[in-house]
């Protein structure tokens, strides 16, 4: 395991935050430095144990660092990479974004190809945000996804790997493209799908009787819709060529199904949901093979 003098965090959330917790827990660094824009949540993060030190002060705390963390929203992290290069560009540095291509774009073009920058992203998370969502384990047994381009040391590489797996987490190598493309199936559609099916509340004329027939399946279905909307909001637009091409192919989807529905042909409606149920069914018994 590649152990680290000091790790600096940027950003004290529920990412950032159970990173700090699991480093030190597990004892992959000496000391953990925080970062962030508030004062307060780093206090709090001090007061937790999460970090041993912080700085609001960017260009000050990274002096010291071996390795950085970027755990922020997506439209900071230009920001990031722009005083990281100023100040410090040979440090080891990854990302925790949702989205890949654009970050390692920015990362190639503002730290440079020589840069010892590697993108991730640990599919873990709750529909909470803020450093009182942190989590314990919350990265054991779930898979990061790590996207080298063509300029990635595999040194470097091999590094973040092995950073992401003393956390107990399962890695998996992709290109940034490929990463947007599959992750635009299984994390964007579904909540910009989620945020439109609860817009349909608001049609309702009377409220109190709806909420009296919602039931844990309608409570299940939107629990992701309960995320930041500033985070989702930056991701779909971040994603946005991706997210059009599926959503394209979901209306498609749907304007077959509303045929059948309109036809009324039970026969072909029970099948297709057959075909949906068999597709479900596998996922548990293929995820757990992997």
């Amino acid at each position: 395991m590649t152990r680290f003098k000091t790790i600096g965090i940027v950003g004290i959330g529920l990412i950032g935050g159970s990173l700090a917790l699991e480093i030190k827990k597990r004892g992959i660094a000496e000391k953990v430095v925080g970062f962030s824009r508030r004062h307060s949540t780093l206090e709090k993060a001090k007061t937790l144990g999460l970090i041993d030190e912080y700085f609001i002060n960017f260009d000050d705390g990274i002096k010291n660092i071996d390795f950085l963390v970027i755990a922020t929203p997506i439209s900071a992290i230009k920001e990031y990479f722009l005083r990281i290069n100023k100040v410090y560009p040979s440090i080891l540095v990854t990302d925790v974004a949702s989205v890949k291509e654009k970050i390692v774009k920015e990362a190639v073009e503002i730290l440079g190809r020589d840069s010892n920058f590697v993108g991730s992203h640990p599919i873990a998370g709750s529909d909470k945000s803020g450093i009182e969502a942190i989590q314990k384990n919350l990265f054991k047994d779930k898979f990061v996804v790590i996207t080298p381009c063509k300029y990635t040391k595999e040194e470097n590489i091999l590094k973040i790997k092995d950073f992401w797996e003393s956390l107990g987490a399962k890695t998996i190598l992709i290109s940034p493209e490929e990463h947007d493309r599959l992750l635009a199936i299984t994390s964007h559609l579904p909540h910009f799908i989620v945020y439109l099916l609860l817009s349909l509340l608001e049609e309702s004329n009377n409220r109190n009787l709806l909420l009296s027939c919602i039931g844990t399946g309608f409570l299940d279905t939107t629990r992701i819709g309960k995320s930041s909307p500033e985070l989702w909001a930056e991701i779909f637009i971040a994603n946005r060529e991706n997210l059009l091409k599926y959503l394209s192919k979901f209306e498609k989807i749907l304007s077959a199904m509303v045929k059948i529905l309109k036809e009324g042909n039970i026969e072909e409606l029970t099948r297709k949901l057959y075909s949906f149920k068999k597709i479900r069914d596998e996922l548990n018994g293929e995820i757990k093979n992997i």
